[in-house]
């Protein structure tokens, strides 16, 4: 170097290599706990196919029943006499088709003979038509009556617990009106309610505690709601519990404990 002079400037390859360090956030989880009830998977609001006063009611909540047991009935007297009139219209409705039958056959044999036209041959076929539509109809009516009277009782559609009753003896019904609930036999779900931001996925497992017991169960998510409740703007959410859980009786309280991955 000119003069023996010592450079202004080092020279970058003879600098230590600069290194940038970055805090790594390492993936980890948190737990959190919801309370719910549990409940049945299948739920039946029954109620009758037909209106009218309930007679008598032969459960109560909590009870046991087998399909096709009697569940509640409702007065038959009106139903009875809805029918007994379906079925005199019925025997009207064939003795004018008989008639008309009877007056087609004979207007039938004149016009050959020339003694009535074919314009009153006509008028007494569409007679005969028309009686036979009506005897149709009257028929078809009755055996809806018919049927009316089968539906004044109510039975149960599956094996399981009766859950809750909505009506008494003495109460008058609407056709459909829910009147009992019946939680059929069955897998047991802890039905409880998650917030925003929280959504499982599907299929994942989480731990599940009855109240009163210490042990932790198995339950998986089966169903969430992808519509929330207007009112808590919470979602809906089914897991399945597994092992003992899953005979625990329906309304019990239950806790679902969810492990959620997170950032540190």
């Amino acid at each position: 170097m000119a003069g023996g002079s010592k450079p202004t400037t080092k020279d970058p390859r003879l600098l230590s290599p600069r290194v940038e360090v970055f805090a790594a956030q390492a993936a980890g989880s948190i737990r959190r706990t919801f309370t719910g009830i549990v409940e049945a998977r299948v739920q039946s609001d029954l109620g009758f196919r037909v209106g009218g006063k309930i007679l008598e009611r032969s459960v109560n909540m909590g009870q046991r029943v087998q399909k096709g047991q009697m569940l509640m009935r409702l007065d038959p007297v009106d139903l009875k006499l809805s029918l007994a009139a379906q079925e005199a219209n019925v025997e009207a409705a064939r003795a004018k088709y008989t008639q008309a039958k009877a007056d087609e056959a004979r207007y039938a044999a004149l016009v050959k003979s020339g003694a009535v036209s074919h314009q009153e041959y006509d008028q007494a076929r569409a007679t005969l038509d028309s009686a036979k539509a009506q005897l149709d109809a009257a028929e078809a009516q009755a055996r809806v009556s018919n049927n009316s009277s089968e539906y004044a009782v109510l039975l149960a559609d599956a094996d399981g617990v009766i859950v809750r009753t909505l009506s008494e003896p003495g109460q008058v019904v609407a056709a459909g009106q829910t009147v009992i609930q019946l939680a059929h036999d069955g897998p047991r779900e802890a039905l409880i309610n998650l917030p925003e931001g929280v959504r499982p996925d599907l299929g994942t497992t989480a731990s599940a505690r009855l109240f009163g017991r210490d042990h932790m169960y198995q339950a998986r998510l089966r169903e969430l709601s992808n519509a929330a409740d207007p009112a808590s703007r919470t979602f809906a959410a089914r897991y399945v519990l597994e092992g003992e859980a899953a005979s625990t009786p329906i309304g019990s309280t239950v806790t679902i404990d969810i492990e959620l991955l997170t950032k540190q």
